[in-house]
């Protein structure tokens, strides 16, 4: 329950006329359906069927809004507390990472003084050789990561806009109206303010409540917000200019993105309105033009902008509904969504805050009544009144929301426009719904509608939750099967789609964005003829092997002759995987250039990329309609030698870290703050919650799936095909013996104590090679540099087979077998939405337990984002059969020396996280992005 705006009214619903499009919605509604809808499958759920509705627009009236008022006082009212107290205990922070900028500008650090200034973040970069975007302010603008110690004077973020949709009494708003202020106030011993200027406008439908709110918060909080942008640059104390839309949100929306779209970053700031009221209906194009020519120096200066979506309003809609219009929310890169969502699962608690003591709900649904039959007017009007109803509430448990009815106290005949709805006595029409969000539900619905969480935070009970996400240059979210599971939202087969079939053309554009952002934005052209793994070739390699690879099995299945230069295939065609005790690779790979001078430049190396991008590209138009299997292989081939080597060029640059540029185009993370989420989680929990070992009997199961690419020539192009590499084929049963295993992988803080109490801190052999630094001050190593120990004890250990092999065996365990591991994983999937993979982060996150969901099934537990290594060796099986197309992928490592490891990472596109995949790596190779669980022997 909160203030909703329909798409459909344009106006008022006070008074004694509503808007033609309101008035349609009420006569559709009491016209009903001839079958009733049922709200379930049980028996109890029969009994709240209905026919009839009306619409939950009428419950916003003037006077509704005022009883609305009333309702966020009552003691029963949860909702708004909860947000409240976010917003009182976190807005500082909120405020922060709402325009991209770091908590430690505001929030006190970590040991506790009262120091408030923009410190560097512990992510350690120097500097580097900037190729694409903005030399002089990558180390300035971005949290100190790149080696320049930031000041107040030089964030990220110069301008600011926040538009909150349906901002009602601002009753919560002015506590992060008052830390936006402070951010445009001089920090510390700083002199300039981290911001220039913020502008805040609230959109909401009632004009009149608009105004009046606008003009007491401007009255009560003037030292932190002014109504007017004049003498802005001379006030002693600058505030957060707050003016007003009259607009419903698609209204509002389509003004900010006309708005968005018609001005440079540099000039958005001097085009605001002047007027504390502005109106997209009556004015939509009010906006004052622009002269460029006046636009003051410094032309890359950005403005942020952060659309608000508080109360929960998501709630008000379908899940369907909510996908779709968060999925229409347009969002350039470094802007953000701040969202509200009520994630209380207590039934009880719910029914009595939707349904008070003090009868405040029910007059408010009840409310709506009246509007509806103002709206119909006439005899209709006697009839559609709240006296001849009552109010009815439910928490639906299956469904997961709160459900609001009125009932019939007698038989009822409405009259409507030439016609009769016939209500019986008892009857109920529906008027409002009120979904709830568990936080694996949000997360997943974020997934379906392409948002990238950033960070989120939650109240005291954890009932309620603010989360703020991004629209990302790199990611590849959850498939929209297991987001739609998650969500509890039914797919038809065409909107399923085929996850693991033939690339599409965009998913192909979509790795070729996240490529060139590595290996041209974030890589440093200083290491490309370094070694930063001694054990691979130099960078540059990598940027010619990729397109080398698609090219050659492009000529060899169409008989064409390869992109020129031809010769480069020669070079690029394959890699190396040395024996790590020998530092040789035994098998065969390409004879590249014995120095720099031999190498073909990058300008020469990008532009043989792009000739056979576009040869990727002709190859989709010269075969849609006609694709033929082994055609389709070739194409599923290339794209996942792409994806895995994505992965490989990761953990290149981590060797590298702080030599690297900071991956723009998403949200540049604020580690303590997320430390200090995480030991918020930890202590609900309870410490003891993180030592979780779960058991599993003896049984069977079935893994891989059958794909033989030696049938490719025979089986007709079959859509929904899902292919595979030849170590997923065939599908076939094995059989598991009971054990017990952690639920958690080791993390870097358990590991590090376990050095510490064995006095084997400085045994290099056990020292992984995701960390930094010496033993008294530990790092990990992140594509944002260093991180800190005490700001990444929680997340998953990477390290060697053999390193955790140490552990797990100084812990009374080992590290499970590939049965094992398969096993937890289909029931833990790593391609589900909560799993840290597909860039979700670009860095490890604290893996997360498993959890009861509403309806008694299980949420499963998270990894972190790492491979999870098993202690099976990589050796053909009953039915393997090597490929055809790609011989020695897998049977040139049947050495007896590489482990099975399975699951994905932070750094896999989520295509690689189906079910039947495996990698495989050397037990004591130490660069790879993998970590492990603890697994235990059951005595029989």
């Amino acid at each position: 329950m909160s203030p909703s705006h329909s798409s459909d009214a344009s106006s008022s619903t006070g008074g004694t006329s509503v808007a033609d499009p309101l008035r349609d919605q009420i006569v559709a509604g009491l016209r009903g359906r001839k079958e009733p809808v049922v709200p379930g499958e049980t028996d109890a759920d029969r009994s709240f069927s209905y026919r009839h509705t009306i619409p939950t627009m009428t419950l916003y009236s003037q006077r509704g809004l005022e009883i609305y008022e009333d309702i966020t006082n009552t003691k029963a009212y949860y909702p708004f507390e909860a947000e409240k107290e976010i917003l009182e205990k976190y807005g500082d922070e909120i405020a922060c990472r709402m325009f991209g900028l770091p908590s430690s500008l505001l929030v006190r650090n970590d040991h506790g003084d009262d120091k408030r200034f923009h410190e560097p973040s512990t992510a350690g970069n120097t500097g580097a050789d900037k190729e694409k975007w903005g030399d002089s302010k990558v180390g300035t603008f971005n949290f100190g990561v790149n080696g320049a110690v930031a000041t107040a004077s030089s964030p990220s973020a110069k301008y600011g806009l926040a538009v909150e949709l349906g901002s009602g009494s601002l009753d919560k708003t002015r506590h992060l109206l008052r830390s936006m202020a402070k951010l445009l106030q001089s920090q510390g011993n700083t002199k300039s303010a981290p911001m220039e200027a913020i502008d805040y406008k609230a959109l909401d439908l009632e004009a009149a409540s608009l105004h009046s709110t606008l003009s007491s918060l401007a009255s009560v909080e003037g030292d932190c917000v002014t109504t007017s942008l004049q003498d802005q640059g001379t006030q002693s104390r600058r505030r957060v200019s707050v003016s007003g839309l009259h607009a419903t949100y698609d209204e509002g929306l389509a003004f900010l993105k006309a708005q968005q779209a018609n001005l440079s970053p540099s000039s958005r700031a001097q085009a605001l309105p002047e007027s504390p009221f502005t109106s997209p209906i009556l004015s939509p194009s009010a906006l004052p033009s622009v002269d460029e020519d006046s636009v003051s120096a410094g032309g890359d200066e950005q403005r942020t902008t952060s659309i608000m979506w508080l109360g929960s309003s998501c709630g008000n809609y379908t899940r369907d509904e909510a996908v779709d219009f968060l999925r229409n929310i347009d969002l350039r890169e470094g802007d953000t969504m701040l969202i509200g969502i009520d994630g209380c699962a207590d039934g009880p608690k719910i029914e009595t805050a939707y349904n008070d003591p003090e009868g405040v709900t029910a007059a408010f649904i009840l409310e709506g009544v009246d509007v509806a039959g103002r709206s119909l007017g006439g005899e209709a009007a006697t009839v559609l009144k709240q006296s001849n109803f009552e109010y009815v509430n439910r928490w639906n448990a299956q469904l997961g929301r709160h459900e609001a009815y009125v009932r019939a106290k007698t038989d009822l005949t409405i009259p409507i426009d030439g016609e009769e709805a016939h209500l019986e006595e008892g009857e109920l029409l529906a008027i409002e719904v009120s979904y709830k969000y568990l936080f694996s539900e949000a997360v997943a619905l974020f997934h379906l509608a392409g948002f990238r969480l950033v960070q989120h935070w939650t109240d005291s009970s954890r009932s309620h939750y603010l989360y703020l996400v991004e629209k990302p240059r790199m990611w590849f979210p959850a498939t929209k099967a297991s987001s739609a599971q998650m969500l509890g939202i039914e797919l038809d087969e065409a909107e399923r789609g085929n996850d693991y079939g033939v690339p599409s053309l965009s998913e192909w554009e979509n790795m070729w964005k996240a490529w060139d952002g590595l290996m041209l934005d974030i890589l440093s052209p200083k290491l490309h003829f370094t070694k930063p793994i001694p054990l691979r070739h130099v960078p540059l390699f990598y940027l010619g092997h990729i397109p080398a690879f698609r090219d050659i099995h492009l000529s060899r299945y169409l008989g064409e002759p390869l992109t020129e230069p031809a010769h480069f295939a020669d070079i690029f065609e394959r890699g190396i995987d040395p024996n790590v005790d020998t530092a040789k690779c035994e098998h065969w790979h390409s004879e590249v250039p014995d120095d720099q001078d031999g190498w073909p430049s990058v300008q020469d190396i990008s532009a043989y990329d792009e000739r056979t991008r576009e040869r990727v590209k002709k190859v989709y138009a010269d075969n849609d309609g006609r694709w033929t299997r082994r055609l389709g292989r070739v194409l599923q081939m290339a794209f996942e030698h792409e994806a895995m080597h994505w992965e490989t060029a990761i953990y290149i640059c981590l060797q590298a870290c702080t030599d690297l540029n900071v991956p723009r185009g998403l949200s540049i993370p604020d580690f303590p703050s997320l430390a200090r989420s995480t030991s918020r989680l930890i202590e609900s929990q309870g410490v003891d919650a993180r030592k979780t070992v779960l058991s599993f009997g003896a049984q069977s199961i079935t893994v891989g799936h059958d794909d033989s690419d030696v049938l490719d020539d025979e089986a007709a192009f079959d859509p929904a095909h899902e292919y595979g590499w030849d170590v997923e084929h065939p599908k076939r049963e094995l059989s598991v013996g009971a054990f017990k295993i952690d639920a958690l992988p080791v993390t870097n803080g358990e590991y590090l104590d376990w050095l510490k109490k064995e006095g084997k801190e400085g045994d290099e052999t056990l020292v992984p090679a995701s960390w930094a630094g010496d033993k008294g001050a530990r790092a990990v190593k992140t594509l944002y540099g260093e991180v800190a120990m005490e700001h990444a004890r929680e997340w998953p250990l990477a390290a060697s087979g053999r390193q955790l092999g140490e552990f797990a065996k100084a812990k009374g365990g080992r590290l499970p077998t590939f049965e094992e591991q398969s096993l937890f994983n289909q029931q833990h999937p790593v391609s589900q939405p909560l799993a840290n993979v597909g860039f979700a982060n670009l860095h490890p996150v604290p893996p997360t337990l498993p959890l009861e969901a509403r309806d008694g099934s299980q949420i499963p537990a998270t990894d972190g984002g790492l491979w999870m290594w098993t202690s099976s060796v990589l050796e053909p099986w009953q039915g393997y059969k090597e490929s055809v197309l790609y011989p020695g992928y897998s049977s040139d490592f049947f050495d007896g020396k590489h482990l099975i490891v399975l699951g994905s990472s932070y750094a896999s596109p989520r295509r690689l996280a189906r079910p039947s995949m495996l990698n495989w790596y050397q037990a004591n190779y130490p660069f790879m992005l993998g970590g492990a669980r603890v697994a235990y022997d059951v005595q029989a």
